[in-house]
Parts: C-alpha cells; sequence; structure tokens
C-alpha cells in the first residue's frame, strides 16, 4: 500500500507508517528533504499552492494499487490536494485520510479554507473521484487517548492514530476465526475509524459521524481466551445484535487470533450523508 503524505500533517503521519513494511512512503512538502520527499517552494496561500502545483509525473512514476492520500485541512499547501490527485487517480485505488484540526482554535481565513477542503473531499468521494475519505478529528482523538502531554502531543496522537488504521489493514487482510467483514455499500464512502472496548461494548469514534448506516467491528482476541473463553461466543453475537438501530441495520464483524495477552478492538462507521 501507498502512503502520500501532504503538508506538515500529512507528511509526520506518512513518517509514522514508514516504521511499517508493508508500506512505501511519499511526502510533499514546503523545504523537505530525503528519499520519497518532493520539495515544494512556499506560497503565499492556498490559491497560489493550487495554481502553482508541479507536475508529479516523474515522482509518481512506480506508483500503483491502494494508496492512502493523508492531509490536514487547515494548511495552506492543502489546496495543492486535488491537483495531485488528478495526476494518479487512473493509476490507484485512493483513500483520503482527512486530519480535522480543533477547528474553533483557526482564525477567519485558516477556518474558511479549512470548510471548503473538508467539504471539497466528501463531494469527490460521493461523486466516485476517490474510493472512500476517512475523517479524524484531533480532539476526538485526543479525548479516545485520555490525557495527551503538550511535549509530544501531535507525535502521540499521530501515532495512536497510525496505529489503529494499520491494525486496521492487517486484519483486512488476514483470515478471521469467526464472522466476516462485509464490503461496505457503493453509496457510503464517507467514513470514519474508532477503537471499540470489547468488555463495555464502548465505541470511541474518531469522528463525531452523523446518519451513519452501516457498522464493521474488529474483534482482536488472544489466541488463549479463544481455546478457553466458553462464553466470548455468546458475548460477542449479543452485542453485534444489540448494535442495531432503526437507522444502522448494515452490521458486520470477524473475530481474529492474536499472540497478544490483552484483547481490543476497532470499528469502521460509513455514512453516505456529506457531513456539515
Amino acid at each position: 500500500m501507498n502512503i502520500i503524505g501532504l503538508g506538515k500533517a500529512g507528511c509526520a503521519i506518512a513518517d509514522c507508517f514508514a516504521q511499517y513494511p508493508q508500506y512505501k512512503i511519499f511526502k510533499i512538502d514546503v523545504d523537505i528533504e530525503g528519499k520519497g520527499c518532493y520539495s515544494i517552494k512556499r506560497q503565499r496561500g492556498p490559491e497560489d499552492y493550487e495554481r502553482e502545483a508541479p507536475d508529479f509525473s516523474n515522482f509518481f512514476n512506480e506508483i500503483e494499487g491502494e494508496t492512502i492520500f493523508v492531509v490536514g485541512g487547515s494548511g495552506n499547501i492543502s489546496a495543492m490536494s486535488l491537483r495531485i490527485l488528478e495526476q494518479i487517480r487512473n493509476k490507484c485505488k485512493i483513500d483520503v485520510l482527512y486530519i480535522r484540526p480543533d477547528i474553533e482554535l483557526l482564525a477567519g481565513s485558516k477556518r474558511l479554507h479549512e470548510k471548503v477542503t473538508y467539504n471539497v473531499f466528501q463531494h469527490y468521494a460521493r461523486s466516485g473521484a476517490i474510493n472512500r475519505v476517512y475523517l479524524v478529528s484531533n480532539p476526538m482523538v485526543e479525548d479516545t487517548m485520555g490525557s495527551v502531554p503538550v511535549i509530544g502531543y501531535y507525535d502521540a496522537i499521530n501515532g495512536f492514530i497510525t496505529s489503529a488504521i494499520h491494525m486496521i489493514n492487517i486484519f483486512n487482510n488476514t483470515e478471521p476465526v469467526m464472522g466476516s467483514m462485509e464490503a461496505p455499500a457503493d453509496s457510503r464512502r464517507i467514513c470514519t475509524l474508532g477503537i471499540y472496548d470489547m468488555e463495555e461494548g464502548e465505541e470511541k469514534m474518531f469522528f463525531p459521524l452523523d446518519s451513519i448506516r452501516e457498522m464493521r467491528y474488529i474483534y482482536a482476541v488472544s489466541e488463549t481466551v479463544l481455546r478457553e473463553d466458553g462464553g466470548l461466543h455468546k458475548k460477542i453475537v449479543t452485542q453485534i445484535k444489540g448494535k442495531a438501530t432503526e437507522d444502522v441495520k448494515d452490521i458486520s464483524f470477524a473475530v481474529y487470533s492474536t499472540k497478544y495477552k490483552s484483547d481490543y478492538g476497532y470499528l469502521l462507521a460509513y455514512s453516505p450523508i456529506i457531513q456539515k
């Protein structure tokens, strides 16, 4: 899988993915150096970044297959996103990971730019121009994590997001011991992910997604528990049955065996509606 990071936030998360051998990393930012990096000349504002977007054909010469495009909405360089995606859309199956900052802390022009970027990606997803957009809110990730120190704040949040996505990718390519993960409906292209507390049945999403129509639950359970806990099957089935609501009727789950001592879970939520 390819990871393309655009801007400071996107490149920081791309660096987190670099620790895993399953990903090929591409980074685009101002004054950036190193392998897999493309340095952009600093511009005055979003319009300039969009207008001055270069030809990336050589940089993406060998790119193909599944690709996650990671970008934060408040950076001016994010205005270059569509120009980049237009150059690779025929070579890749593109999911966008959109990192939304705390918008209450953004000043006027930054807040307006973020709002435009946030909406454009959702429209692109709904139209099928990109496969899906995964919305992640930094404040909600912080709430999920609990306490996050000031020094290393973004490193901790970026690492937490990356770890969750990586493990979901791993399980998506692993045979479950129970259940199956159904492919989401084509119309449900606006999504988020989160952590699922298996003991309490508690859901902690990374974004407050509205109009959810489909849910997927991942149970990661130690092999020892899977062999010895005679009540686990009934507990999981009861939990999943209790998740159905009038709006959310499409629910799938899968149970995976792990070598870890502690058990954990993830969730994926899908909506057909552009988020306000």
